[in-house]
């Protein structure tokens, strides 16, 4: 299908990140119920063996290898899945229930990955991830998410697949285990000690409490030299142990370090807790030929005169690995383990356990626990190696592969006696809960957010404190001499006075002519509740200010491109609101870049042709190829350069690739050019020249009647844009052009983004599809759906969008108004079909419920 003015580009057909539905419900927008989730069987060879990541492997001195390690088929060759996570997978839930983690904790508190390299798919597929398993966004407009480079800033590494890999799992890992972690990503310029180091020292610097490092070395002498690196008192430094066996290395072997062994993970419900643990084949362990044995480990029989490893693990084999959603480094779900798992996990459960107290070291914590018989799993079946004593062996007691245990709750992560402060805050008037506000107790810097109830836990050493309730539309209310005594609860409950407000609503639609409703993200500057988002079908929002004030409002779309690329074509809208003490209604109409022209449904005034419905020897779209019939085609047989870097398709005459003589015409469809005075014709060209070559372009305005050629080469190359005004076209209602290339065994002439007409930003006739692409048994959304029009594949969208907080499995089209008949193909998945009627200046909603190859209908 060809739509005046629009350029076709053909895009790289990838998951794009689906983002998380509860962002609409916390909106009050009502989706269509879905039923009830549940785990999708993968469609691929079962998983039998695994595979460790590039950047697992041995590095060069004063280098750190990654410890992740993914579960992969017999033939150890990585197998990403689309649509869903491998069932084999471990889940958020499942990490939950195995270490009996509490609910409701870890609000306020940050964790910090530190790893080696870029990522920047990072956010997209942390917001994927937690869409999936239904965890609340986290991102960098709320605040909960961060990136840096290893000195703070925004210059980051360049993108590594390898390391990717590893960092999703990393944030995968800790949104497993602390849903309400604020998370901090600092990235190293490399994978050395001293630029990870430096990274360390940073995310310390920016008040990260707790801190995960999934890599390591070999101990050698010379490492002792980075350890000042991973020495911060009152934060907790924790690395993994190690994915080779009964072998050391550093930092984990680092005397202030958390060292994190693995175990294997599996359901068995036989038991009690439900899950039986052993010690992994391949966890790190042993005795430290570099590092001094430390007071903590003195009462422990560790079988070695200095420090030994490790000191608690968790789940780390990745036959019982945790599912993660990586697009960077493997494209897809996978199922991954290694202490590079472990290391996160507990990292994360540290976090629930509370605020490391100040000047201790939080790797002492579980060998001071009183109660460590039941607040610890005892570990103790299983091996790493050969060394024939606890070194190698799990057994009762301390161990070297599994450390003291797992984790049974995190009371064993915290700093000495300690208890609990609950409590449940109100509204004084009405006595409904308030949600999200912030709960401090101090000294010692705890904090915490209520839940969906109006309810908090904060974990809290022996003591008194003053516990301080905060929320943006109450007064805040404090409560002293709040005593906490050892293993005992303390109630503290708070009714807060409202202050004055108001509900602003509205709709944010399209202001350049189509006038339809938009997918856009709102951010009011002193509103502490992050951004809030319209409903992507119909534009409207909803929010509670405080009232007597004025904000500086900031509405930009998060709306998809013409074919799914993150393309939202629309000019960000500053103003202010005022708000009193009554509801306003405040509506907001965006209007498009007039300089880019991409935003969808809009398209420059003319003919515009980058040739992406071509196939083969076919043009597409109206065009015709007369002549030889090796002459221009679209597929590009000599392997030639692009001629736009950024477009991998066009068209090309290339004698060289034919092998003979080409005498050929590529001649457009008409255009119509009534209303223009001042039309030009440009176009991208990848002209190589030659003996015996010549390309020649010609205008009609006649309806083909006659030609006048307006451009011409032979020899010379013509290589780059050409920009040709052709005063002669305007006015005229049938006007075409001609491509004509003639030459034998000589060289090429390749067109791209072609334009005849003006560059007039100009609303082209249509409408928007859009909807939610689903999974038929579990209601999970769907992620790298292709939607088209079946008429015409280029017209096509992936489920998703390129804003990570808010709708999941989305998909937004734009098409020529009138019936469609539309498929959606996913891999895994029965492909669907569907028919709409496509209105003009109108969304038109079109969900999707897809099979699973060899489910049930």
């Amino acid at each position: 299908m060809r739509i005046p003015g629009l350029i076709r580009r053909r895009p790289v057909v990838a998951p794009v990140v689906a983002l998380a539905l509860a962002a609409l419900i916390g909106l009050g927008l009502h989706l269509p119920a879905r039923s009830a989730p549940g785990t999708v069987a993968a469609a691929t060879v079962p998983l039998t063996t695994s595979t460790n990541t590039g950047c697992n492997k041995t590095p060069r001195k004063g280098f750190v290898r990654c410890m992740s390690v993914v579960r992969t088929p017999a033939d150890h060759v990585v197998t990403p899945q689309v649509a869903a996570p491998p069932a084999t997978a471990l889940t958020p839930s499942d990490i939950q229930g195995a270490y009996r983690l509490p609910a409701g904790r870890g609000g306020g508190q940050t964790v910090a990955i530190v790893d080696a390299y870029g990522d920047s798919k990072a956010e997209e597929d942390l917001a994927a991830y937690r869409a999936y398993y239904n965890l609340p966004p986290c991102t960098t407009a709320s605040g909960c998410f961060k990136k840096v480079d290893q000195n703070g800033g925004s210059n980051y590494p360049p993108d590594d697949p390898e390391w990717g890999t590893e960092t999703t799992l990393d944030l995968d890992a800790v949104s497993a285990a602390c849903p309400a972690c604020n998370i901090l990503l600092v990235q190293g310029d490399d994978a050395s000690f001293d630029s990870l180091g430096t990274a360390e020292n940073t995310a310390v610097a920016l008040g990260a409490k707790f801190v995960s490092n999934s890599y390591g070395a070999d101990e050698d002498p010379s490492e002792l030299a980075y350890s000042h690196y991973y020495d911060h008192p009152g934060v907790v430094i924790a690395a993994s142990s190690g994915d080779v066996g009964n072998k050391v290395g550093s930092p984990s072997s680092f005397q202030n370090v958390v060292s994190v062994g693995g175990t294997k993970l599996a359901k068995d419900t036989s038991t009690s807790r439900g899950w039986n643990e052993t010690a992994w084949t391949s966890a790190g362990s042993g005795c430290s030929t570099i590092s001094a044995r430390p007071d903590y480990q003195v009462a422990q029989d560790t079988h070695c005169a200095n420090r030994a490893t490790s000191d608690i693990s968790a789940d780390a084999d990745p036959a019982s690995g945790l599912a993660i959603y990586d697009t960077l480094g493997q494209g897809g779900w996978l199922q991954v383990g290694g202490t590079s798992l472990a290391s996160p996990l507990v990292t994360a459960m540290y976090a629930l356990a509370g605020t490391p107290a100040a000047g201790t070291y939080p790797v002492t914590y579980p060998y001071h626990d009183a109660h460590a018989a039941t607040d610890l799993f005892d570990i103790t079946q299983g091996s790493n190696g050969t060394c024939g004593n606890v070194l190698c062996n799990a057994g009762p007691g301390w161990d070297g592969p599994t450390g003291l245990g797992t984790p049974n709750g995190v009371e064993a992560l915290s700093y000495g006696e300690h208890g609990d402060i609950t409590g449940q805050v109100t509204d004084a008037a009405t006595g409904a809960p308030v949600t999200d506000a912030v709960i401090t107790a101090s000294p010692g810097g705890y904090l915490t957010h209520t839940d969906s109830t109006g309810h908090y836990d904060i974990s809290a050493n022996v003591g008194s404190y003053t516990v301080t309730a905060t929320s943006y539309t109450y007064a805040s209310a404090s409560r002293t001499g709040v005593d906490v005594a050892a293993d005992a609860g303390t109630t503290a409950d708070f009714t807060l006075q409202a202050k004055s407000r108001a509900t602003v609503s509205g709709t944010v639609a399209d202001g350049s002519g189509h006038g339809w409703p938009l997918f856009a993200r709102i951010t009011i500057d002193g509103y502490p509740g992050g951004p809030i988002y319209t409903d992507p079908f119909t534009g409207r929002y909803s929010v509670t200010l405080a009232g007597q004030s004025t904000y500086q409002v900031h509405v930009v779309p998060v709306y998809p491109g013409v074919l799914g690329a993150p393309d939202d074509g629309y000019l960000q809208q500053d103003t202010d609101l005022t708000v009193s003490s009554s509801d306003v209604s405040r509506d907001f109409r965006l209007t498009v870049d007039q300089t880019a022209c991409t935003a969808p449904g809009y398209g420059w005034n003319g003919l515009s042709e980058g040739f992406s419905d071509a196939q083969g020897g076919t043009p597409g779209d109206g065009w015709t190829v007369s002549g030889s019939s090796t002459g221009w085609r679209f597929d590009n047989p000599g392997n030639r350069a692009a001629v736009n870097q950024l477009d991998s398709h066009f068209a090309v005459a290339d004698s060289g690739a034919a092998k003979g003589r080409i005498d050929s015409t590529l001649t457009s469809p008409a255009v119509d050019l009534s209303g223009q005075k001042a039309p030009h014709l440009t176009f991208m060209s990848g002209y190589y020249g030659a003996n015996g070559q010549r390309a020649d372009v010609e205008l009609s305005t006649d309806g083909g009647r006659s030609w006048t050629g307006v451009w011409h080469r032979t020899t010379a190359n013509g290589a780059g844009s050409v920009d040709l005004p052709v005063p002669q076209a305007a006015g005229k209602k049938d006007v075409r052009v001609r491509f004509h290339f003639t030459g034998v065994h000589g060289w090429w002439w390749s067109l791209d983004d072609l334009l005849l007409g003006t560059r007039t930003c100009t609303a082209l006739p249509g409408g928007i599809v859009s909807g939610l692409v689903t999974d038929h048994a579990t209601g999970k959304p769907v992620q790298g759906s292709v939607v088209a029009d079946t008429a015409s594949p280029s017209d096509r969208a992936v489920a998703g969008t390129t804003e990570q907080a808010t709708v999941s499995g989305f998909y937004s089209l734009f098409l020529e108004a009138g019936r469609k008949q539309l498929g959606a193909t996913t891999p895994g998945y029965t492909t669907a079909t569907a028919t709409t009627a496509v209105s003009p200046d109108r969304v038109t909603r079109l969900d999707w419920d897809l099979h699973a190859v060899g489910g049930t209908r």
